[in-house]
């Protein structure tokens, strides 16, 4: 110990006596360590931290899954498939459903649509095993259809609108115009996997006796059954999927059981994201290192004669081999300092950028787990890119060092300078990785902003209108209430047209039916024919600047006195009716399979839009007329002729002076929703364009240091080419060449490196290959000018030598 303190003391004298080098090192392990550690930070709670809930592992999403029907792995259940899934012994410990609400609050001040969610009664004591704070949860025949309401509040909720009252128990709540009594408050910090920002849930009261099992309307969580392997749990559930396809073969026929951990399902594709990125910035850790490690090998070949001495005093190798370790971990040490500070602040920055979808970010901080992190990597880069340094600079030997001379040093110089060589290599290798990686997804994501949406997002203002039942429950008032909403907001100054969907597209809301065509024999299931179903009021595809291909728009004609008529897209035209060669426009389809079929006339054919991602290729779409459909909750879109976020407060009050009992909800622009779809991809594509340019940069100091040195240890050499009648730009044009040949080796090694490690990527690109080639030669070129940049100074300077120094010496 006393051994090592000497040492220290020495370390903090040589490190202090040479200033630059001591902050240029620790500037750039700083840079590295606190990158590392604030995307390690959200690593750790979005992936490894276990989710706040008992027994996490045992968690699972339970889905339907219908893709042998052409269509998705991940499908809502149904009231009826929910209750047998329930019903089915030891399948699960529990099992439970959920789904999303928004009520408008009235009673409580101004009228405000609340987010807010609906739970099957076991849902948070059986499945997620969390109790509530105050009162009590939510009681078995409070969960059947006609009871009446009751409510859990969350404990934000409680705290802003009541003030943490505990006399709320009781109480009563009117939600879109009905009663419902609270029964408890959940606990503070409490996030449910599904609406983590719900304010209050009520009971779903299913009822399978309303449209059966062809609506699905419900999703799952379930907790496995104790003892049993996700495995297990599904051959399991496939067995029961398969015996209910036997028992209903018109609507479970084909019909599988998808079930996924439930971390693995809320975090979805953002997983390989982050673990991309991780690689990524260990990455530039690498780099940074190296170029630390360049430094100590220069620092080890100029302190020869130092060491030689302490030898020749008596000094072991080991002493010194010591000395320089501790050097190295002490910048290391002071690296990772900065490093921590800098990464308090940029977790704060990564949050703020991060999809707010990712479960666990609330619980992202720089703690004790973060700390030990940082305190790893610091101390494996002070002792693992110190060592090899330390190594060579401790081979020292009396003879070397005292006796041999200048151009023995030099030698010695030269070795180390082939050492920085090989490093700088390393370098240029793996930033060239970097940079193809960051170009592809530059490319995907250039390639998603350009995606063929099917409308136009400029200047389209969305308002959301949910009616309460209990007001509204005829058919006509809905639609008389959309008509005049729309006549209002069509009136405000500066909104050119206005209209409504009961689903944005991108937003995946609606459902889905099965039809049939006129004329032909009705398909036996599971080969239904199958759409989306979307009602739109009239101006609609006007608004939205979603194109009309055939036929016409719906109009007046098209009410409940009239004949009934639908409009479809042109991949159900393309599927069903062999379009562009026979349009479907005049042909008839029914929808549902009861005895006496409702047909519907196709009166337009119109341009297909992305309806649940931009990823996603199009479905099968008919739209139906507002008037003849009538649903409660509507999504109004006006197109303005000028900034839509300028007339929000507009909007708002069109719909309160029309009915000062409603409030609208998500009055956003357009083209914030088309940028919240491609968050994730912005995110990843950002920060991964943010380490290969820190990459980049990192490499090119570590060049421009190596060729600088080269050019010192080689100056007498150049002295000697200019005296011998070599021009000034020869010499330079041999340094630059010298540059371009360690860029032209980092380049071919990084190439093959991307080529092996780019496949990584290849779930997060869109439209573009993992080898596509003009990103590598884009990237080449880049790497190419950095080179020459990097190594113009150096060779500036040695093309200014003076050739009368070397004469004068000789």
């Amino acid at each position: 110990m006393d051994a090592l303190a000497r040492d220290l003391r020495y370390a903090i004298r040589t490190l202090v006596r040479a200033p630059t080098f001591t902050l240029v090192a620790i500037g750039t392990l700083g840079l590295g360590i606190g990158a590392n550690t604030a995307i390690f930070s959200v690593v750790d709670g979005v992936l490894l931290q276990a989710l706040p809930y008992h027994e996490p592992e045992n968690l699972v999403t339970v889905w339907l899954d219908m893709s042998e029907r052409d269509g998705p792995v991940r499908e809502w259940f149904t009231a009826e498939d929910l209750a047998d899934f329930r019903a089915e012994p030891g399948l699960f410990e529990e099992i439970g459903g959920w789904g999303g609400w928004g009520p408008t609050l009235t009673g409580l001040g101004d009228p405000a649509v609340l987010t807010a969610g609906v739970v099957t009664e076991r849902m948070f004591e059986g499945v997620l095993r969390v109790q509530p704070f105050l009162g009590r949860g939510f009681l078995a025949e409070e969960d059947v259809a006609g009871a009446a309401g009751s409510v859990l509040l969350s404990y934000g909720f409680w705290q802003d609108r009541f003030g943490g009252d505990g006399s709320v128990l009781g109480r009563s709540l009117v939600l879109d115009e009905q009663p419902y009594s609270v029964v408890g408050v959940m606990p503070e910090g409490f996030m449910p996997p599904f609406i983590p920002d719900a304010e209050l849930w009520r009971t779903a009261q299913l009822d399978p006796s309303v449209c059966g099992r062809g609506c699905y309307t419900i999703r799952t969580v379930a907790r496995l059954a104790p003892g049993a392997s996700i495995e297990v749990t599904r051959a399991r559930a496939s067995a029961l999927g398969a015996r209910l396809a036997a028992t209903y073969p018109a609507t479970n026929a084909q019909v599988g059981v998808s079930i996924f951990d439930l971390r693995e399902d809320l975090v979805g594709g953002a997983a390989r994201a982050l673990w991309v990125l991780l690689g990524a910035v260990g990455f530039v850790l690498l780099i940074a290192c190296t170029n630390v490690a360049n430094l100590l090998v220069s620092r080890g070949a100029a302190r020869e004669a130092e060491f030689a001495v302490r030898v020749a005093l008596g000094a072991g190798r080991g002493p010194i081999l010591r000395q320089l370790l501790t050097e190295s971990v002490l910048l290391a040490s002071l690296g990772g300092m900065l490093g921590l500070a800098l990464a308090a602040w940029g977790t704060e920055a990564l949050l703020r950028m991060a999809p707010v979808s990712l479960p666990g970010l609330s619980e992202v901080a720089v703690d004790g787990r973060i700390l030990g992190f940082t305190a790893a990597i610091t101390l494996g880069t002070g002792i693992v890119f110190g060592f090899f340094p330390a190594l060579g600079a401790s081979r020292i030997g009396v003879y070397v060092g005292v006796y041999a001379g200048a151009r023995r040093a030099k030698h010695r110089l030269g070795l180390a300078g082939h050492a920085r060589s090989g490093l700088v290599v390393t370098q240029v290798a793996m930033a060239m990785v970097l940079l193809v990686g960051a170009g592809l997804l530059m490319r995907s994501f250039q390639q998603l902003t350009k995606a063929e949406l099917g409308f136009d997002p400029e200047g389209v203002l969305t308002v959301r209108v949910s009616l309460p039942l209990s007001r509204f429950a005829d058919g006509a008032d809905r639609s008389a209430f959309y008509n005049e909403l729309r006549d209002r907001l069509g009136s405000i100054p500066g909104v050119v047209s206005a209209g409504g969907p009961s689903s944005l597209p991108l937003a995946g809301d609606d459902g889905d039916a099965d039809f049939r065509v006129e004329g032909e024999a009705p398909p036996v299931p599971p080969d239904a024919n199958v759409a989306w179903v979307r009602p739109i009021t009239r101006g609609y595809f006007y608004t939205m600047s979603q194109r009309l291909v055939e036929g016409r728009d719906f109009d007046a004609r098209d009410d409940t006195e009239g004949p009934r008529v639908v409009i479809v897209n042109e991949r159900l035209a393309e599927r069903y009716f062999d379009y562009p060669r026979r349009s479907p426009v005049g042909s008839r389809i029914a929808f549902g399979s009861g005895q006496a079929p409702v047909w519907r006339t196709i009166v337009g054919l119109v341009a297909d839009t992305r309806h649940f991602e931009i990823r996603d290729g199009t479905r099968p779409a008919t739209y139906f007329p507002h008037q003849q459909t009538q649903r409660a909750a509507m999504t109004m879109v006006l197109r303005t002729d000028g900034d839509p976020a300028d007339l929000i407060m507009d909007a708002r009050a069109a719909v309160s002076t029309l009915d000062p009992a409603l409030a609208a909800s998500n009055i956003v622009p357009m083209t914030e929703l088309i940028a919240g779809a491609l968050v994730t991809d912005r995110f990843v594509t950002n920060l991964l364009g943010i380490f290969s340019v820190l990459a980049l940069v990192l490499a090119a100091v570590g060049l421009y240091g190596v060729i600088s040195y080269g050019v010192t240890v080689r100056m007498r050499e150049m002295r000697i080419r200019l005296a011998l009648g070599a021009g000034g730009n020869d010499v330079r044009r041999l340094v630059v060449r010298g540059g371009l040949g360690l860029t032209a080796a980092g380049v071919a090694l990084g190439t093959v490196g991307a080529m092996a490690l780019t496949g990584v990527l290849e779930a997060l690109l869109y439209d573009v290959s993992v080898k596509d080639p003009a990103t590598f030669g884009v990237m080449i070129g880049v790497l190419a000018v950095v080179a020459v940049m990097a190594s113009w100074l150096p060779a500036r300077r040695a093309g200014a030598a003076n050739p009368v120094t070397i004469l004068r010496e000789e």
